[in-house]
């Protein structure tokens, strides 16, 4: 027997650790937004999530008061978290398989606010309705 044969080891498991560091980055994000108003996104898809990761942000971000879902060339599922100002943002494809997954740390996420264009339709379609109406 040698004296490494002596040494404890101690095997920890990593299985979420990558879902902690985002949580700890959510925190900073979001108190950078209180402080300066500064937006921001994290890409989850591009994370090395071990089998834990997804879950553990799951959980503790939970479930918001808000959902909305759009559908354009396949569905995005966009839900505030329990935690205000957190947004868990997911874009699928046509056969509604998750491509994307994002957190927003924002008021109101973007794809959810009205683009100038649009508006600019809107007021058109509201005036040939009024004209229709008379």
């Amino acid at each position: 027997m040698s004296a490494l044969d002596q040494i404890g080891i101690t095997v920890e498991s990593t299985a979420d650790s990558n879902g902690r560091a985002v949580l700890r980055e959510i925190q900073q994000r979001l108190e950078r937004l209180m402080a300066t108003g500064e937006e921001s996104t994290i890409d989850l898809s591009r994370l090395p999530f071990g089998p834990g990761d997804h879950a553990l942000l799951v959980k503790t971000l939970g479930e918001g008061e808000v959902q909305a879902q759009l559908n354009t060339l396949g569905a995005t599922r966009v839900h505030e978290t329990a935690i205000a100002g957190v947004w868990w943002v997911t874009h699928c494809n046509a056969d509604d398989e998750v491509m994307v997954e994002f957190i927003e740390i924002t008021r109101c996420p973007a794809i959810m606010l009205t683009p100038q264009d649009d508006l600019q339709e809107g007021v058109e379609a509201l005036r040939t309705r009024l004209l229709n109406a008379e």
